[in-house]
């Protein structure tokens, strides 16, 4: 199973956020199929900490390089700094995610949720697919959030950036499934993350491991176009395709306002 995953995806995955949560699982699941993570994330700290732990693990080479994905100029240094080396996997998994009333949002961090989120997703594919196309091989992942099946108030612009990755992640698979590239989009529901301890939510119901997310998704890379972990997070995906599409904003707007409230009063 590892060779001949480490032949359609090696030998190097790019995995972006990856200093906690889901990106760092996906490092450990990388290293563990024989792929060697190049992980990117704003806090270099955090990066040496996770590659320590990847090579310490596994045995594995690991990298990383600290970058902002807000910003535009981040995919000519990660290009440069590719140089030399196979990008068989590119795991777009950084994301900016503050929960809130819209109006409470200040404009910075609208802008932010946007450039994190969608821009820089979209200057990974463009960048890397690229390269993949030509050498006929290689696996492109996004991810989603079930947050991206319906809009959801006071999570308007983090839902409504990850329809927008939803989309595009489905219009990528269409366009390379006949070259030899993989295009996965992962929508995780609640994960046992940073931060959803931060908002004091981990004791949601179906809450899964980073980890069981991470090797879903590298299980299921070259069955696209979409994914989705968790029994109960598909089961509640049909369902909510099947209701009023009115009723489905009003729920998720009552689970957001209730996780808002719970911010406020800390």
């Amino acid at each position: 199973m590892s060779a001949r995953f480490q032949s359609q995806y090696g030998p190097w995955a790019i995995v972006t956020g990856a200093s906690s949560g889901i990106g760092e699982a996906f490092a450990h699941a990388l290293a563990a199929r024989n792929v060697r993570p190049l992980l990117v994330a704003r806090r270099e700290q955090e990066l040496q900490r996770v590659a320590a732990a990847v090579k310490r693990n596994s045995g594995i080479d690991c990298d990383y390089i600290a970058l902002d994905l807000a910003s535009p100029a981040f995919i000519d240094e990660l290009e440069r700094y590719c140089e030399g080396r196979e990008i068989g996997l590119v795991v777009s998994n950084a994301a900016f995610n503050p929960a809130g009333a819209f109006l409470d949002r200040p404009r910075e961090d609208v802008l932010r949720m946007l450039d994190v989120n969608d821009r820089a997703t979209v200057l990974l594919a463009h960048c890397f697919l690229s390269k993949m196309s030509a050498r006929k091989r290689g696996g492109f992942m996004l991810i989603g959030s079930t947050e991206g099946f319906s809009g959801s108030p006071y999570s308007a612009v983090y839902s409504a950036s990850k329809a927008f990755v939803q989309s595009l992640g489905e219009a990528l698979w269409g366009e390379f499934k006949s070259q030899g590239v993989d295009v996965l989009v992962l929508s995780p529901g609640a994960t046992d993350t940073p931060l959803l301890a931060s908002r004091n939510a981990s004791d949601m119901p179906g809450v899964m491991s980073p980890r069981v997310v991470a090797d879903y998704g590298l299980d299921r890379l070259a069955k696209g176009p979409g994914a989705i972990p968790g029994a109960l997070n598909r089961w509640m995906a049909r369902v909510f395709r099947l209701l009023p599409r009115k009723w489905v904003v009003s729920v998720m707007g009552v689970a957001m306002k209730k996780i808002v409230s719970g911010l406020g009063a800390q």
